[in-house]
């Protein structure tokens, strides 16, 4: 069976499938620390609660949202309420 054609199509489906789900994980965490390091730069680190929700997003075009709007907020409440 290991050497069939399918199993190994199914196998090789799978790799696949890991590797571009561990990207967007790999993405996410890199956009996430570039948050957080600009965001406590400016705002200083946050509290327990915006670390939660910063930790919650899974989106890489969110944080990319979110970094791109820190000149614009004044605290870490203030750029994570929208």
């Amino acid at each position: 069976m290991k050497e069939s054609a399918t199993y190994q199509a199914i196998l090789d489906e799978g790799r696949i499938e890991g590797r571009a789900e561990g990207a967007v994980q790999g993405a996410v965490q890199a956009s996430k620390k570039i948050l957080l390091a600009l965001g406590t730069k400016r705002y200083g680190m946050p509290s327990a609660r915006n670390l939660s929700a910063i930790e919650a997003i899974t989106s890489v075009s969110r944080l990319e949202q979110l970094v791109t709007r820190l000149d614009d907020v004044a605290t870490w409440d203030d750029l994570l309420s929208s």
